[in-house]
């Protein structure tokens, strides 16, 4: 029988007629189309019972490895327990979740909120207990961590400061509640030295401390060392630091706890003690202080600092940037502090006029002087006789005109809080050459 004849008769309209063998494919297509759908299973079938297929070994197909005969059931069933789908729902509704957020550059609480579709009502509870004004100032960086529940209520609100302390905000009824969290530090001693190679501040720096640290040292030695001039090629320190660690992580806080500065053979010295205050080997103050009044006498005040008085000679409101002691003249002027002689010179308004420089914020003035008893570079101890009182320059009758200045800026001398320079003693004292010794052997160490 030739299955081609009645196709080829339905193409024979077809301008250009099939090949044989296109002929041949599309009755093998139709062949097997019709085998398929007479082998294959009703649906019902399928769902009554599994189908089976063999593959023919002639196929020599790979094989599977052999493995040991296995139950298939345990792939499939659950293990039985008697939580139900409902009893599951209902934890998951009730546990909080927390969620973790770092602070980026431009980040504000209100933004943070929205984009953690948190409400603006409940940011402006937080910030009714936030009382140290903590969230005013996010920094990028900081973790915030917020435990939100299924309501979408913020249950607490966690901020870390720094490494060691941990602010956190608790829901309190209808607003929030703060407290914070300390954690246990502890600090390291390391003895840090180095020679003077070019400049104080590089050779410092070089040797591994921070430029508030050099500010501090220089400070320290300002009524004993000018660091500019005093300070020579080959001079040497050493400088014991000691660092603040959170379990094994710095907080970047230090403290200077002693220094010892060698120049030109001498060597100086300052140690901390547990008062926070420097002394030196012997337990006597780093600080210079002042007395109040310049004078071998009680003096009278005949005019005192006033920045709106009206000059007794020309009329003119000018401020009085000093005090006015009435003295007869020749009476001796004292030193106020330790310091160096700037300036003595004479002057048509001041008369003969004094400046005493002390360390690095102190300046002193004294004016009207009829002789000096000092000259510019000389170095002066408080309670020195400088200078003799007088009537020269500008003046209505013998007194001494004195001002004081902190950081070029006139203050009233007699109100202003002028640094102590007590030393230690008894107990105390002893205390700190136990201390002493113990910074010591650290340097040798």
């Amino acid at each position: 029988m030739n299955l081609l004849r009645p196709l080829q008769s339905r193409i024979q309209g077809m301008p250009t007629p099939l090949p044989k063998r296109h002929l041949y494919g599309i009755v093998l297509l139709s062949t097997l189309t019709l085998t398929a759908t007479v082998m294959l299973p009703s649906t019902q079938h399928i769902l009554e019972q599994p189908v089976r297929i063999n593959i023919p070994t002639s196929l020599n197909l790979p094989q599977p490895a052999a493995k040991e005969q296995v139950d298939n059931t345990e792939f499939y069933t659950l293990p039985h327990d008697d939580i139900g789908i409902d009893a599951l729902d209902e934890i998951v509704a009730t546990e909080p979740e927390w969620q973790e957020y770092v602070v980026q550059n431009g980040d504000t609480l209100s933004t943070i909120f929205n984009g953690l579709g948190l409400p603006l009502a409940t940011m402006y509870k937080l910030l009714d207990a936030d009382k140290e004004k903590i969230l005013d100032g996010l920094k990028p960086g900081q973790s915030l961590s917020l435990l939100i529940d299924n309501d979408n209520l913020l249950q607490e609100f966690k901020i870390k400061q720094d490494l060691l302390h941990t602010r956190t905000f608790s829901r309190d009824g209808a607003g929030y509640k703060s407290k914070i969290k300390t954690i246990a530090s502890n600090w390291e001693s390391k003895a840090l030295q180095g020679v003077i190679k070019g400049s104080f501040y590089l050779s410092a720096r070089d040797a591994g401390l921070s430029a508030s640290q050099i500010q501090k040292i220089a400070n320290l030695f300002q009524w004993q060392l000018n660091f500019a001039r005093d300070l020579r090629q080959g001079d040497s320190f050493k400088v014991l630091v000691q660092r603040e660690f959170v379990k094994g992580q710095s907080t970047g806080k230090s403290e200077l706890q002693a220094v010892e500065l060698n120049s030109r053979g001498k060597t100086y010295y300052a140690y901390r003690n547990e008062d926070g205050k420097f002394y030196d080997a012997k337990g006597e103050s780093l600080e210079r202080g002042f007395i109040r009044t310049p004078l071998a006498i009680s003096p009278r005040i005949s005019s005192k600092f006033n920045l709106n008085r009206k000059h007794p000679i020309t009329g003119r409101v000018r401020p009085h940037n000093g005090t006015d002691f009435a003295v007869p003249i020749g009476t001796p002027v004292l030193a106020p502090g330790d310091g160096v002689v700037v300036k003595a010179v004479r002057h048509a308004f001041a008369g003969n006029y004094l400046v005493i420089r002390h360390g690095r914020q102190y300046t002193t003035r004294f004016l009207h002087l009829s002789k000096f008893l000092v000259k510019p570079g000389d170095r002066v101890r408080r309670g020195q006789k400088i200078a003799l009182s007088g009537n020269t320059g500008r003046s209505t009758g013998p007194h001494l005109h004195y001002e004081f200045h902190i950081n070029n800026r006139p203050v009233d001398p007699m109100q202003v809080k002028l640094p102590m320079a007590e030393g230690l003693s008894g107990s105390e004292k002893r205390t700190f050459l136990a201390t002493v010794e113990k910074y010591q052997r650290e340097f040798s160490g």
